[in-house]
C-alpha cells in the first residue's frame, strides 16, 4: 500500500484509498495478517463514508456572527 505523508491525507480520496487497501489485503496469504489487513481496510472504508457526511466538500462562506 502506498504510504502518504500526513499532510496529503486530506487531499487524497479516502474511498479510493480504502478500495486499494482492500484489494491489496485480499492478495495476502490466508491467516491472521490478512484478516487484520482486511479489517483495517474496511474501517478505512467506513471512515471514508463518515467523512462524506461530516466534512462538507465546499467551505461554508457564511459570515461569522459577532456577539
Amino acid at each position: 500500500m502506498t504510504t502518504l505523508p500526513r499532510n496529503d491525507l486530506d487531499c487524497h480520496d479516502w474511498a479510493t484509498r480504502a478500495s486499494e487497501a482492500l484489494a491489496q489485503a485480499r492478495q495476502l496469504p490466508a491467516g491472521a495478517i490478512r484478516f487484520e489487513a482486511i479489517r483495517k481496510a474496511e474501517q478505512l472504508g467506513f471512515a471514508a463514508e463518515m467523512r462524506k457526511w461530516l466534512i462538507p466538500k465546499k467551505p461554508n462562506r457564511a459570515p461569522k456572527g459577532t456577539g
